[in-house]
């Protein structure tokens, strides 16, 4: 017999166009691909559509009549607001993608783009985000929250930089996983190059230094990256 299929509701995507041309053929192409789509043409309704914080993934363009793209991104990522973003726009230069990387965006596409390549930028952020980036996360008595950058390990509270707090959501959110430090310097620093610091390894020392391994231990995979996992009784010494 064959399992039982579950139907998901459609992903919630929000397009930030103020071009209805372009707008409406975009949405009309994500629909017809099952995704649940919204469109907004400004930069300020953007910014309070999100403040409901049930949208999955963003399409922004960076040209809005009301303000620069780029502040749409800063002002969500200023309110907690961590959907992922993905910016689309005619202006592609190494200058405006670094400005998005780091106002916070978490892709970037040049027009005229290709939709397909669109669809699979889509489908890979939202399978890192795993799920809203606003919604509580744990793994083995440690709580994790976007919305004011609280953390805590068994009941009590632990103090990090926003950067800090960034880099722990990413491992949590692909817990278990071995990750590049060229992934996580684009996922969580933004750069897409290697800029020829000790940037990652000092965050990441900062942040073993702060959680400890009460609940979980972030580990050197050699010659690669790093990886989160849930502590065991043996890792106590390793604190």
């Amino acid at each position: 017999m064959q399992p039982a299929t579950i139907d998901l509701p459609p992903m919630p995507v929000l397009v930030v166009q103020d071009n209805p041309h372009l707008s409406s053929a975009l949405a009309a192409g994500l629909r017809e691909d099952g995704y649940q789509v919204e469109v907004v043409a400004t930069g300020g309704a953007a910014l309070r559509r999100l403040e409901r914080k049930d949208i999955d993934v963003v399409v922004l363009d960076l040209g809005l009549p009301d303000m620069d793209g780029l502040s749409v991104v800063s002002g969500a990522r200023d309110r907690g607001i961590h959907v992922p973003i993905l910016i689309l726009t005619a202006r592609d230069n190494v200058g405006d993608r670094v400005r998005a990387f780091d106002s916070g965006a978490d892709d970037f596409i040049g027009k005229p783009y290709v939709y397909a390549e669109l669809l699979a930028r889509l489908r890979a952020l939202m399978r890192r985000a795993a799920g809203p980036r606003w919604a509580p996360r744990g793994c083995n008595g440690l709580v994790f929250r976007d919305d004011d950058l609280g953390v805590s390990i068994g009941g009590e509270n632990v103090v990090l930089s926003p950067r800090e707090h960034a880099l722990l959501g990413f491992f949590l959110r692909r817990n278990g996983e071995a990750i590049s430090r060229r992934e996580i310097m684009k996922q969580v620093f933004g750069y897409d190059f290697e800029t020829g610091t000790n940037l990652v390894n000092v965050h990441i020392a900062h942040l073993r230094s702060k959680i400890g391994v009460r609940a979980v231990v972030i580990e050197t995979v050699r010659g690669f990256g790093y990886r989160l996992r849930a502590a065991l009784p043996g890792d106590a010494g390793a604190g």
